[in-house]
């Protein structure tokens, strides 16, 4: 998918977690985790060249949702380039000698992974929690950064699961991908467009839920827990997501 599509799918979606907890939680954890949503919805597309996260804004991003999420991104291409040349390079090779096979370098690969991204996230936890300490910050917020980031990382893989291009979730463990039928440049595509106003009307609801019902803010996040996932589902059967024929 396109990179404001990422970033609106991943933001819509944290937005329904993170509602129905939005006056228990301190602003500042929020933001935080809003702003590792919003890398990792972008970090698996730092294997290849072109990506948003290089270019220090998000294409398609207009108005003034642009102008607030472009503000965000002029430090994308920090993430970006630490990603790519000294995470994804190293793991390619830590794998390439692992499995004792020759390892090309090509986008939705290593990075368009479960182990990818779970790697991926340790390794930048850890720079992050080595430039803090040299800093002397506080890494009170770290973890909450990190599953953020993962969280968002783990969105982005999900939403181009939906797309002909498909996802080995697997990777390099399996090459098997699984993917669906969202043809994302199509001019009468609407379906990702129309799920994204769906998680945010789904946000909405629960951000006032509290002020107009008697149901305590626990439930309401188990609430909007077993909604979110549901509607994942929903929209992945509407995208025809299926596992990817192998080849005979």
């Amino acid at each position: 998918m396109r990179g404001d599509q990422h970033v609106s799918l991943s933001l819509a979606t944290a937005a329904l977690l993170i509602a129905p907890w939005a006056t228990a939680i301190d602003a500042a954890a929020i933001a935080v985790l809003f702003f590792g949503i919003f890398v990792g919805s972008l970090a698996p597309d730092a294997d290849a060249v072109d990506a948003a996260i290089f270019n220090g804004r998000v294409a398609g991003a207009k108005g003034k949702r642009g102008q607030v999420v472009n503000g965000f991104a002029v430090v994308l291409p920090i993430f970006g380039y630490t990603i790519r040349y000294l995470i994804y390079y190293p793991l390619s090779l830590v794998f390439m000698l692992l499995l004792r096979k020759s390892y090309r370098h090509r986008h939705r690969g290593l990075l368009h992974s479960f182990p990818g991204v779970g790697l991926t996230t340790l390794v930048l936890s850890g720079y992050l929690a080595l430039i803090l300490t040299w800093l002397g910050s506080s890494l009170a917020f770290l973890p909450a950064f990190g599953c953020a980031f993962f969280a968002g990382c783990v969105l982005h893989l999900m939403e181009d699961t939906c797309t002909p291009a498909g996802v080995a979730w697997l990777y390099p463990f399996s090459k098997r991908r699984v993917a669906g039928r969202v043809r994302t440049q199509g001019l009468f595509e609407v379906r990702p467009t129309a799920f994204a106003i769906v998680l945010i009307v789904a946000a909405a609801g629960m951000f006032v839920a509290p002020f107009v019902t008697t149901t305590p803010v626990e439930g309401l996040g188990c609430l909007a827990l077993a909604a979110a996932p549901a509607l994942w589902l929903i929209f992945m059967v509407v995208s025809r997501v299926r596992p990817e024929q192998r080849r005979r």
